[in-house]
């Protein structure tokens, strides 16, 4: 009796493990739903694009929905750490769903922002389960970017602005320049290299006209830095 319980344990064990998903798999599922999420974000930023933004989120809830049925009780061997990746999984249609509520009400600013939600809940899977891509690389570069625009936004004289190069020139270019070392850069090498180029002369212009002094050249040449990030994270990894 003890032989047969142990051999019908381990045949459970090795059933439930044999039907744990591959993440390379779960990735390909995932390029679509994540590519009306990016084209749902996109489209938030701009009043004018209200419309398209309805129709862009729709496809994502419908897209993101028919994964979350998938995965949520076959989650991937790579998040098997996450205990409520059922939750999580399910939670970008939840988001999508509010986003699409303050459209209705004209609220397009807040419409964007919720959206954010499904960006950081990716990453913060991604990056508890030990993943490095370079759409969470370009995540690093962002939240970066928001603290550099924000503090140069106070500068007021030449100084203040030096002072925001100083303590921040070194870490925003490393920040960009690590993009480069992701491995899933391969996948799209074609079209990161010159957007990567390009990105790269835009960050170190911006940081120039902080560091003579300039802050308002420098707020000049946030849109080519915004853009340019733009550029990596619409990237097609997955």
């Amino acid at each position: 009796m003890k032989k047969t319980s142990l051999f019908v344990a381990i045949g459970i064990i090795s059933a439930t493990m044999s039907f744990a998903s591959e993440y390379e798999a779960f990735t390909r599922d995932l390029a679509k739903p994540y590519s009306f999420y990016k084209k749902s974000l996109a489209l938030t930023s701009k009043k004018d694009d209200a419309d398209k933004a309805k129709v862009a989120l729709t496809s994502f809830m419908e897209s993101w929905g028919k994964l979350a049925a998938i995965y949520a009780t076959d989650p991937p061997k790579k998040f098997a750490g996450i205990q409520d990746f059922a939750a999580r999984i399910k939670r970008p249609v939840e988001v999508a769903k509010q986003s699409v509520d303050y459209l209705n009400a004209g609220n397009i600013g807040r419409a964007h922002t919720v959206l954010e939600e499904v960006r950081y809940l990716m990453w913060d899977m991604r990056v508890r389960s030990g993943i490095v891509s370079l759409a969470d690389k370009a995540n690093d570069f962002h939240e970066v970017m928001e603290v550099v625009f924000n503090q140069a936004a106070l500068a007021k004289e030449p100084e203040d602005a030096q002072r925001v190069y100083e303590r921040y020139a070194p870490w925003f270019l490393l920040k960009w320049d690590e993009q480069a070392l992701a491995p899933d850069v391969t996948s799209v090498q074609k079209d990161f290299n010159p957007a990567f180029a390009e990105g790269r002369k835009n960050v170190v212009d911006y940081l120039e006209a902080l560091k003579q002094g300039n802050p308002a050249e420098a707020k000049k040449r946030t849109g080519a830095v915004k853009n340019a990030y733009k550029s990596i994270w619409m990237l097609d990894t997955l």
